[in-house]
């Protein structure tokens, strides 16, 4: 079972940084190589953003060296070090390191595997001097026509703003449950509707001023996910205007209590007990409401 990974690339050992490393610091390839990749390992495991609170002396305990190495490190242009601020960065962290680069990495993974799997699905482009077709655009095939058809390949998912992501899993999750009336959100890729809305200026900010009102919403009979909350541009603002703080009514063709007299017949203890019935069945419904 594969665990926490990092992209290393396989000609590591080649690198002007890395030769520039050796020659600066004296240490054999593997010395340096092995130094690096346990800075990358850790800080995948530690770091958000690719800042760490770290001093020089603590980085060379947990990943070997010494002061001279790390500040040739840095050096090279591999790690930025804030002696004021006591912290380390690893430059260009999103780019290779982050969770959105490992997407982008697994997602060209698959690409290859189903092109290797489907060798003829590209057709070689016409020859530059070919002529264009008489009808500029055909139309559109029948389902007959289509037979036999290669379908495309799945198009690459869009990757929202890391740090705007971030703060929208954390304000969902900070006390989701019962009285939030929310579901709590595991994955730690989201869900595309939160793709599509993140990209909207000013909706982040307006979703974090609606999250907290959901223990209001009393119209959902049950809680909310975070698809549905970020599958309509306006839920978020319905949420703030309140439009979802009453109880929702019955759809037509829905059961509702029976607000009808006692049937003729019905008297004394018979229509006593038939509005007691009526009186019972509604409460309960209204409690399932709530």
């Amino acid at each position: 079972m594969a665990g926490e990974w990092v992209a290393i690339d396989i000609g590591l050992p080649d690198e002007p940084e890395v030769q520039e490393l050796i020659d600066v610091t004296g240490h054999p390839v593997e010395y340096v190589c092995f130094r690096l990749y346990r800075l990358w390992g850790w800080a995948s495991m530690h770091c958000a953003d690719g800042t760490a609170r770290m001093t020089i002396p603590r980085l060379a305990r947990t990943c070997g060296g010494d002061d001279a190495f790390w500040q040739a490190v840095a050096a090279v242009g591999w790690l930025e070090i804030d002696e004021t601020a006591a912290t380390v960065t690893i430059p260009k962290w999103d780019r290779r390191f982050s969770q959105a680069a490992k997407a982008r990495l697994q997602h060209a993974d698959r690409s290859k595997a189903y092109e290797e799997r489907n060798p003829g699905r590209k057709r070689p482009p016409p020859p530059s001097g070919a002529a264009a077709p008489d009808d500029p655009a055909p139309a559109r095939r029948t389902g007959e026509d289509r037979t036999g058809e290669i379908p495309p390949p799945p198009r690459e998912a869009s990757h929202p703003d890391t740090a705007a992501w971030a703060t929208l899993l954390a304000a969902w999750n900070a006390g989701a449950g019962t009285e939030a009336r929310r579901r709590p959100w595991k994955p730690l890729q989201p869900p595309p509707e939160a793709v599509e809305r993140l990209a909207e200026p000013g909706w982040l900010e307006e979703a974090l001023e609606a999250i907290p009102r959901l223990r209001s919403c009393r119209y959902f009979k049950s809680w909310v996910g975070l698809p549905q909350f970020c599958g309509k541009p306006a839920f978020a603002r319905k949420v703030l205007d309140g439009s979802y703080d009453d109880v929702s009514e019955p759809k037509a063709g829905q059961w509702r209590p029976d607000d009808r007299p006692a049937p003729q017949g019905f008297t004394g203890d018979d229509a006593a007990r038939f509005e007691a019935t009526k009186r019972a069945m509604a409460s309960r419904i209204r409690e399932a409401a709530s």
